[in-house]
């Protein structure tokens, strides 16, 4: 019953489709039931010695163009329910994409990139197969039903007792049957999302692989998913092929008994040979889609198990968010913050308070995993911090809409992404339509525009795939001019000078200085020449405030600060 109404919900939404394709299978199936009749009438009034040429034309014209008027309408039902299964194959990827844009970071933290490529497609196949060929068989067998089954009652009551016998066994049977290829469903469909996730990974991954020489290793390793897939396919195509001849024996057993009981009948006189002949016909009709029924349950089990992976995204709340106001830039504060990604697990920050006045340059320093990323990350939220832990302006971030307080900060994460798109557009990120003097302007200040100069296209050059024709260099300074382009009123900068040599990086830095003035900066840097001038250096150690202060007040008081200082100033000496 779950099923049922996973499909009945989505069935209401398109009320006018499926409408359309019952009232033609309606009058399809109505159509059908005029040639069996006419046909025993033809064979009665021959019995009868009937040979008036004009009056057998008649019947066979009538058989013909009922069938004409039969096909047409079916090639409009089947036309309707192409579309319609298109249209929810199309609506199902829109909402999939736009709620999966909407999750948090913290889903994709738990969920692969390749189980969710499954779903937005294996899964979303499955799921319009039912609503098209499957629905439309579905429809079809239980008007067809409906409609004969009372003409066999009427045409023969005891006939129909004996050929309905076997239907009990039947329905036990297609039970079991049903509740195991549901089982054996959802297991292909999560193994395919194992396949693609390992086939993603090893492609974004190539270089990796090529540079350990692991080929090898990696086919074999795909080889062994493969194989555990076609196994599980098999078994759930074992189990399907079992419902066409289950069908066939219990439903031919009928047609067995009819042929016996009522051609002792006809013999001795209880039906007439055209009754006979309509009676067969008709359960002829009837036994065609019974038997397709049973391919109809196996795909709406696919389908099922299908849709339930699809509502496993779907159904997700949304984040929580303010409903409405407008974030305004300010002073940033950081009040008694602790945090873990997650019950059970240990805590990335713990009790760290300190505060930042609007237009100020804030450093964040320490050793690695002291918590540096995950203090700024819950800054725009991409984390939600508890509630009245993180403050801008004097306001709770929780207590802001997520959209508008991220269009206050411009964020440069570790690992810089690009899109596959032209450079123009990637540092032209935060607009509809980039500005081409803002981008002009940002890619000055990142120190990009000698490198975009040698371009052939300038700033239309496509970057490939996560900016896989830029150098690292090259990459992080776009990334750079994107988070200058964006004009926003809080910078925050995580670890975005790695790739960038110490001359390129004093540049970023004396122009950061220019064109940041009035800006509130957060900057997470592992040298720590690049933040020497900031107001105010925080140092984080094991997710605790270890030491707060100016560059030359942290070097007097000694500490992890100074230690980390000398360390580096021993290995530019070394240099």
């Amino acid at each position: 019953m779950k099923g049922l109404s996973l499909f009945s919900a989505r069935l209401a939404r398109y009320k006018g489709w499926v409408f359309g394709v019952v009232v033609s299978i309606v009058i399809v199936d109505l159509i059908g039931l005029v040639p069996p009749w006419v046909l025993g009438d033809a064979v009665d009034y021959l019995r009868k010695g009937g040979s008036e040429g004009r009056t057998i034309a008649t019947f066979a014209l009538a058989v013909v163009g009922v069938e004409i008027c039969r096909a047409c309408m079916r090639f409009t039902w089947r036309r309707i329910a192409w579309d319609f299964s298109r249209r929810v194959e199309l609506d199902l990827r829109n909402e999939f994409f736009a709620k999966s844009v909407k999750l948090p970071p913290a889903f994709f933290d738990r969920t692969t990139i390749g189980d969710l490529m499954s779903r937005a497609t294996s899964d979303i196949d499955q799921v319009r197969m039912f609503f098209g060929m499957g629905l439309l068989t579905l429809f079809d067998t239980l008007t067809i039903v409906v409609t004969t089954f009372p003409i066999l009652i009427w045409l023969n009551p005891r006939l129909t007792l004996y050929t309905t016998l076997p239907l009990p066994f039947l329905a036990v049977i297609c039970w079991r049957i049903f509740m195991e290829t549901h089982r054996r469903a959802r297991a292909v469909q999560e193994q395919y999302g194992d396949l693609t996730a390992r086939v993603i990974e090893n492609l974004n991954g190539i270089r990796v692989v090529k540079a350990y020489a692991t080929e090898a290793i990696e086919v074999e390793r795909f080889e062994e998913l493969s194989d555990v897939q076609v196994s599980l396919s098999l078994r759930l195509a074992r189990i399907q092929a079992i419902f066409f001849p289950v069908f066939t024996i219990v439903l031919e057993t009928g047609t067995l008994l009819v042929l016996w009981i009522g051609g002792s009948g006809v013999v001795r006189g209880d039906l007439t040979v055209g009754d006979f002949v309509r009676y067969t016909w008709y359960l002829g009709w009837l036994t065609g889609p019974m038997v397709g029924l049973g391919w109809t349950l196996s795909l709406y089990q696919r389908g099922i198990a299908s849709i339930e992976r699809l509502n496993q995204v779907l159904l997700r709340p949304d984040p929580e968010d303010a409903p409405s106001g407008e974030a305004a830039p300010g002073a940033i504060e950081f009040r008694d913050l602790t945090f873990s990604f997650g019950e059970g697990r240990p805590n990335a920050l713990e009790h760290v308070s300190f505060s930042v006045p609007a237009g100020s340059k804030v450093a964040v320093v320490g050793r690695t995993g002291s918590g540096k990323t995950t203090l700024v990350q819950l800054l725009p939220r991409l984390y939600e911090p508890p509630r009245g832990t993180v403050f801008i302006g004097g306001r709770d971030v929780r207590d802001l809409p997520a959209a508008s307080l991220r269009r206050l900060i411009a964020f440069v994460p570790q690992d810089g992404f690009l899109f596959s798109d032209t450079l123009a557009e990637n540092i032209g990120f935060a607009f509809e339509a980039p500005d081409v003097a803002a981008v002009e302007s940002a890619s000055r200040a990142a120190c990009l525009d000698e490198a975009v100069q040698r371009f052939p296209q300038k700033f239309e050059q496509i970057v490939g795939e996560r900016g896989v024709t830029l150098s690292g260099g090259q990459k992080q300074r776009a990334c750079l001019a994107r988070a200058f382009a964006a004009d926003a009123p809080i910078l925050v900068l995580d670890d975005a000078f790695s790739s960038v040599d110490a001359e390129t990086e004093e540049k970023v830095v004396a122009n950061l200085r220019r064109e940041g003035k009035g800006k509130t900066v957060f900057v997470i840097s592992h040298r720590l020449s690049s933040v020497m001038d900031a107001d105010r250096i925080v140092v984080l150690d094991q997710g605790r405030v270890a030491a707060t202060g100016t560059h030359e007040e942290l070097l007097r008081r000694g500490g992890i600060y100074a230690d980390l200082w000398r360390k580096q100033q021993l290995q530019e000496a070394l240099k």
